[in-house]
């Protein structure tokens, strides 16, 4: 198996365990063997005493992690041509439950999201006790130009945010800066890239203690002083009345989709917009259809509910039309021009939508035993 993943340890006891992803050229796409690698590491690190704290890190100065390896998810759909797809069960099964862990880790999570972080890559930050940014991060759930859906935890993290802002970014894809991040509570602090080895001697030098709050407060500590002091740029907190009032008045609107589709135009006020308008106007219907769906069913949900309704969707994705179809358009042909099922959310059949909310095994949830063991 190729290593996807180094890991090392730091401190003089030892006691700072680092996962560091290294396939740098496709900016740390998450391959199964990818995820199976964090895992096993990262669950046992989990259960050692002797680990104090663990730092979710990527050797790229582009990336943290730009989500799931789609092309190969797509080459694996293909090739089961209908049948039954282990490596993207196995994918969807493995990831969500890695990510669950982390969200739920009794001991301190780092992870360094400096650049890029997108999909199954905020699917990993989103869950870490400690998110840090630097001014070059930049945070994406960009589904829905692929006919996938905001998933890894994407429906804990964006109907969290204030303001109805989750609805937008889920159905736009849209960028957000590090200015945006921290401000929505997507990071817990900004520092320089280039204070990344001083922070990590920082780190090494802690005299960890057995009691996993004390030694996050020390973190805390650590990564506050080197806080960055300016002012950082934002592109969606510049909106946010707009956007806001906008979403809500779709809200408040008889039908969600109609009152979007003819209101966007009002939206288009400068670059940035009319890129995050472009990009859901070409993207899946039924990927917008379904992220409102899981936002709408997800009130009252707990964290590992929220994850087993994301896997029901993920295999049913899998097994329709538009998720092939949109990494065939984007990353295979790449001739940008996917032929997706519905061209309007407003037409997709609500038959069809809830086709996506189906189980597709009997018995007991994959998932069934998240939370029942701590």
């Amino acid at each position: 198996m190729e290593s996807l993943v180094q890991f090392e340890y730091l401190g003089a006891g030892g006691d700072i365990a680092v996962a560091r992803m290294v396939r740098e050229k496709p900016l740390n796409s998450l391959l199964l063997d990818t995820i199976d690698q964090l895992a096993e590491k990262i669950y046992a690190w989990l259960e050692d005493d002797n680990i104090a704290c663990i730092i979710l890190d990527s050797s790229s100065e582009k990336a943290f992690c730009a989500g799931a390896d789609i092309t190969a998810l797509y080459h694996s759909i293909k090739e089961s041509d209908g049948g039954d797809n282990l490596y993207a069960k196995s994918f969807f099964l493995n990831e969500y439950k890695l990510d669950y862990a982390i969200h739920t880790a009794k001991k301190p999570v780092i992870a360094w999201g400096n650049g890029i972080v997108m999909g199954g890559g905020l699917g990993l930050l989103g869950g870490c006790s400690h998110r840090v940014g630097t001014p070059a991060t930049r945070i994406a759930m960009p589904e829905i130009t692929i006919g996938l859906f905001p998933d890894a935890g994407g429906t804990y993290f964006l109907s969290k945010l204030p303001d109805q802002l989750g609805i937008f970014v889920g159905l736009t894809g849209c960028m957000l800066s590090s200015g945006d991040a921290i401000a929505l509570g997507l990071l817990d602090v900004v520092v320089a890239q280039e204070d990344k080895q001083a922070i990590i001697a920082k780190l090494s030098e802690q005299n960890w203690v057995q009691d996993p709050a004390a030694n996050a407060q020390a973190i805390t500590q650590i990564l506050s002083g080197f806080a960055v002091g300016e002012t950082l740029p934002t592109k969606l907190l510049k909106h946010r009345e707009l956007i806001s009032e906008f979403i809500q008045s779709c809200l408040d609107a008889e039908h969600f989709f109609e009152a979007f589709d003819s209101g966007l135009s009002a939206l288009q006020i400068d670059e940035w917009l009319a890129g995050a308008v472009a990009t859901y106007q070409s993207g899946s219907a039924t990927t917008a259809r379904i992220f409102f769906e899981q936002i709408r069913r997800s009130k009252g949900m707990s964290l590992e509910e929220m994850f087993q309704m994301e896997l029901v969707i993920a295999y049913q994705c899998i097994r329709h039309p538009d998720f092939p179809e949109g990494v065939r358009a984007l990353l295979v042909d790449k001739d940008k021009n996917p032929a997706w099922v519905y061209p309007s959310a407003s037409g997709v059949p609500e038959e069809y939508l809830n086709e996506h909310f189906e189980p597709v095994w009997e018995g007991i949830h994959p998932l069934g035993e998240l939370g029942k063991n701590g």
